[in-house]
């Protein structure tokens, strides 16, 4: 990225998107190749604490765990340029054995944004350019719809 490609402002956290059926189908079968990628990482695409996709999470707990704790993240950081946050500190979800996520989660257009249940098997080098490749697919089913 470029000095002239930094953002000056904040993300537009309150900016929602409306996704079409087929818009929604495109991003699912995109999302679940990331999980796959990801080693089965659970993936979420979300606005505003809600969640748009979902793929491949077995436990709806983990994918709404997750999605909440993106959520304050962004809103905690709101003021800030961030396009991308990182929790290292790890989540835990009591309701499914074994569930101990840091988070990933990157801003992708709008009110809309992508957070991977991250664990420390894959690199951060790894999930960064998987995620970068994925926000620009998600930018193109956003834009043709």
């Amino acid at each position: 990225m470029r000095q002239a490609d930094l953002p000056t402002t904040p993300p537009p956290l309150d900016q929602r998107i409306e996704f079409s059926t087929a818009q929604q189908q495109k991003i699912e079968g995109i999302l679940s190749a990331l999980s796959r990628d990801l080693d089965g990482s659970p993936v979420i695409l979300s606005q505003q604490g809600e969640i748009i996709a979902a793929p491949g999470i077995p436990h709806r707990v983990v994918a709404e765990r997750l999605t909440r704790s993106a959520d304050r993240l962004w809103r905690h950081g709101a003021q800030y340029l961030a396009r991308e946050v990182i929790r290292f500190e790890e989540e835990s979800i009591e309701e499914i054995e074994r569930a101990n996520y840091m988070l990933y989660s990157a801003h992708i257009e709008g009110a809309v944004t992508l957070t991977i249940g991250w664990q420390t098997a894959i690199s951060l080098t790894q999930i960064r350019a998987e995620v970068a490749d994925v926000k620009d697919k998600l930018l193109e089913i956003f834009k043709r719809g």
